[in-house]
Protein backbone atom coordinates (compact mmCIF):
# COMPACT_ATOMS: atom_id res chain seq x y z
CA UNK A 1 0.00 0.00 0.00
CA UNK A 2 1.06 3.60 -0.74
CA UNK A 3 0.37 7.20 -0.40
CA UNK A 4 1.84 10.62 -0.76
CA UNK A 5 2.70 13.40 1.60
CA UNK A 6 1.76 16.93 -0.21
CA UNK A 7 2.73 20.04 1.32
CA UNK A 8 0.51 22.06 0.66
CA UNK A 9 -2.70 19.60 1.76
CA UNK A 10 -5.08 20.60 -0.72
CA UNK A 11 -7.59 17.38 -0.29
CA UNK A 12 -6.93 13.53 1.87
CA UNK A 13 -5.32 11.30 0.49
CA UNK A 14 -5.65 7.43 0.82
CA UNK A 15 -4.07 4.37 0.42
CA UNK A 16 -3.95 2.18 -3.06
CA UNK A 17 -2.42 -1.48 -2.93
CA UNK A 18 0.03 -2.29 -5.46
CA UNK A 19 1.82 -5.19 -6.53
CA UNK A 20 5.68 -5.66 -5.32
CA UNK A 21 7.98 -8.86 -7.02
CA UNK A 22 11.73 -9.26 -7.36
CA UNK A 23 15.07 -11.23 -6.75
CA UNK A 24 17.37 -10.89 -3.92
CA UNK A 25 20.18 -12.18 -2.41
CA UNK A 26 21.37 -12.15 1.27
CA UNK A 27 25.12 -12.28 2.55
CA UNK A 28 25.53 -13.19 6.37
CA UNK A 29 29.40 -13.16 6.93
CA UNK A 30 28.65 -13.04 11.21
CA UNK A 31 26.31 -14.52 14.00
CA UNK A 32 23.56 -12.81 13.51
CA UNK A 33 24.06 -10.15 11.02
CA UNK A 34 24.64 -9.52 7.06
CA UNK A 35 23.49 -7.33 4.49
CA UNK A 36 20.94 -8.29 1.71
CA UNK A 37 20.66 -6.41 -1.97
CA UNK A 38 17.42 -6.38 -4.15
CA UNK A 39 15.78 -5.83 -7.19
CA UNK A 40 12.11 -4.97 -7.41
CA UNK A 41 9.29 -3.63 -9.34
CA UNK A 42 6.68 -2.20 -7.30
CA UNK A 43 3.40 -0.51 -8.01
CA UNK A 44 2.81 3.05 -6.08
CA UNK A 45 0.36 5.99 -6.45
CA UNK A 46 -2.44 7.29 -4.46
CA UNK A 47 -5.70 8.04 -4.08
CA UNK A 48 -8.10 11.44 -3.46
CA UNK A 49 -10.83 12.09 -1.53
CA UNK A 50 -12.07 15.53 -2.62
CA UNK A 51 -15.80 14.99 -1.42
CA UNK A 52 -14.89 13.59 2.22
CA UNK A 53 -16.70 10.19 1.87
CA UNK A 54 -13.39 8.50 3.20
CA UNK A 55 -14.68 5.24 0.93
CA UNK A 56 -11.98 4.19 -0.83
CA UNK A 57 -13.88 3.04 -4.01
CA UNK A 58 -15.59 6.35 -4.10
CA UNK A 59 -12.23 8.24 -4.69
CA UNK A 60 -12.14 11.53 -6.99
CA UNK A 61 -8.43 11.17 -7.98
CA UNK A 62 -6.42 8.10 -8.90
CA UNK A 63 -2.53 7.94 -9.73
CA UNK A 64 -0.56 5.19 -9.95
CA UNK A 65 3.42 4.95 -10.68
CA UNK A 66 5.25 1.93 -11.52
CA UNK A 67 8.68 2.01 -10.48
CA UNK A 68 12.28 -0.70 -10.55
CA UNK A 69 14.28 -0.26 -7.24
CA UNK A 70 17.47 -1.68 -5.20
CA UNK A 71 16.83 -1.66 -1.78
CA UNK A 72 20.67 -2.34 0.01
CA UNK A 73 19.53 -3.84 3.21
CA UNK A 74 21.69 -3.86 6.74
CA UNK A 75 20.34 -8.03 8.11
CA UNK A 76 20.38 -8.75 11.70
CA UNK A 77 18.80 -11.70 13.32
CA UNK A 78 18.01 -13.71 16.60
CA UNK A 79 16.33 -17.56 16.97
CA UNK A 80 17.39 -21.35 16.55
CA UNK A 81 18.92 -22.72 13.44
CA UNK A 82 15.19 -23.09 12.48
CA UNK A 83 13.44 -20.18 13.05
CA UNK A 84 14.67 -16.86 13.34
CA UNK A 85 13.29 -13.11 13.76
CA UNK A 86 14.80 -10.49 12.13
CA UNK A 87 15.12 -6.65 10.94
CA UNK A 88 15.87 -5.22 7.94
CA UNK A 89 17.43 -1.55 7.28
CA UNK A 90 18.53 0.78 4.59
CA UNK A 91 18.27 2.90 1.66
CA UNK A 92 16.32 2.58 -0.83
CA UNK A 93 17.07 3.87 -4.98
CA UNK A 94 13.91 3.42 -7.51
CA UNK A 95 13.32 5.14 -11.13
CA UNK A 96 9.67 6.14 -12.60
CA UNK A 97 9.39 4.04 -15.45
CA UNK A 98 5.20 4.79 -16.19
CA UNK A 99 2.26 6.72 -14.71
CA UNK A 100 -0.76 7.04 -14.99
CA UNK A 101 -3.74 9.07 -13.60
CA UNK A 102 -8.25 8.85 -13.29
CA UNK A 103 -9.44 11.37 -12.48
CA UNK A 104 -13.36 11.10 -11.75
CA UNK A 105 -16.12 13.74 -12.07
CA UNK A 106 -13.85 16.49 -13.52
CA UNK A 107 -15.07 19.64 -12.42
CA UNK A 108 -13.59 23.05 -12.34
CA UNK A 109 -13.41 22.97 -8.43
CA UNK A 110 -11.93 19.60 -8.43
CA UNK A 111 -8.84 20.82 -10.42
CA UNK A 112 -5.69 20.82 -8.24
CA UNK A 113 -1.73 21.29 -8.92
CA UNK A 114 -0.98 17.27 -9.32
CA UNK A 115 -3.86 16.94 -11.97
CA UNK A 116 -2.31 16.31 -15.45
CA UNK A 117 1.37 17.19 -13.92
CA UNK A 118 3.67 14.75 -14.65
CA UNK A 119 6.12 13.45 -12.25
CA UNK A 120 9.00 16.04 -12.50
CA UNK A 121 11.51 13.95 -10.46
CA UNK A 122 11.76 10.29 -11.96
CA UNK A 123 14.76 9.27 -9.76
CA UNK A 124 13.57 8.34 -5.80
CA UNK A 125 15.57 7.82 -2.96
CA UNK A 126 14.48 6.84 0.37
CA UNK A 127 14.73 4.33 3.90
CA UNK A 128 13.14 1.41 4.29
CA UNK A 129 12.65 -0.83 7.10
CA UNK A 130 11.43 -3.70 8.15
CA UNK A 131 10.92 -6.75 10.49
CA UNK A 132 9.88 -10.16 9.79
CA UNK A 133 9.80 -14.00 10.59
CA UNK A 134 11.67 -17.23 8.51
CA UNK A 135 12.23 -20.58 8.95
CA UNK A 136 14.93 -22.57 7.70
CA UNK A 137 14.57 -25.61 5.95
CA UNK A 138 17.22 -27.98 4.57
CA UNK A 139 18.57 -25.98 1.73
CA UNK A 140 15.57 -23.47 1.33
CA UNK A 141 14.35 -20.13 3.77
CA UNK A 142 10.68 -19.18 3.80
CA UNK A 143 10.02 -16.22 5.22
CA UNK A 144 7.30 -13.35 5.70
CA UNK A 145 8.13 -9.63 6.27
CA UNK A 146 5.96 -6.10 7.16
CA UNK A 147 7.99 -3.49 5.57
CA UNK A 148 7.53 0.51 5.93
CA UNK A 149 9.45 3.12 3.31
CA UNK A 150 9.51 6.90 3.11
CA UNK A 151 10.98 8.50 0.11
CA UNK A 152 13.42 11.42 0.90
CA UNK A 153 13.23 13.12 -2.19
CA UNK A 154 9.98 14.62 -4.00
CA UNK A 155 8.14 13.16 -7.08
CA UNK A 156 7.30 17.12 -8.01
CA UNK A 157 10.10 19.78 -8.06
CA UNK A 158 10.08 21.58 -4.57
CA UNK A 159 9.47 25.71 -4.23
CA UNK A 160 8.39 28.32 -1.65
CA UNK A 161 5.89 29.20 -4.84
CA UNK A 162 2.44 29.69 -3.42
CA UNK A 163 1.48 27.82 -6.63
CA UNK A 164 3.43 24.72 -6.12
CA UNK A 165 4.23 21.79 -3.96
CA UNK A 166 6.90 22.21 -1.06
CA UNK A 167 6.99 18.38 -0.39
CA UNK A 168 5.54 15.37 -2.40
CA UNK A 169 7.05 12.17 -0.78
CA UNK A 170 5.55 8.61 -1.23
CA UNK A 171 5.14 6.48 1.44
CA UNK A 172 4.91 2.91 1.19
CA UNK A 173 3.81 -0.04 3.84
CA UNK A 174 4.28 -3.83 2.34
CA UNK A 175 3.77 -6.97 3.42
CA UNK A 176 6.28 -9.59 1.83
CA UNK A 177 6.02 -13.25 1.49
CA UNK A 178 9.52 -14.52 0.17
CA UNK A 179 11.49 -17.72 -0.56
CA UNK A 180 15.23 -18.18 -0.53
CA UNK A 181 17.71 -21.21 -2.38
CA UNK A 182 20.95 -21.30 -0.19
CA UNK A 183 23.70 -21.79 -1.92
CA UNK A 184 26.04 -23.18 0.94
CA UNK A 185 25.48 -23.10 4.84
CA UNK A 186 27.08 -22.59 8.07
CA UNK A 187 27.86 -25.31 10.06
Amino acid sequence: MSTITLVPKLVDKMFIDGKTAGISARYVSENHFGFQIELNYFEAGWKEDYYGLKKSSDYSYLRKLNFIEVPFLMHAYTGTKISRVFINVGPKFSYLYSESEILRDQTEESGMLQHGKSVETPFQYGIIGGAGIEFHLKRSVLGLEGRYCYMLSNLFNDTVDPDNFSASNLQTISVNLYYYFQLSKKK
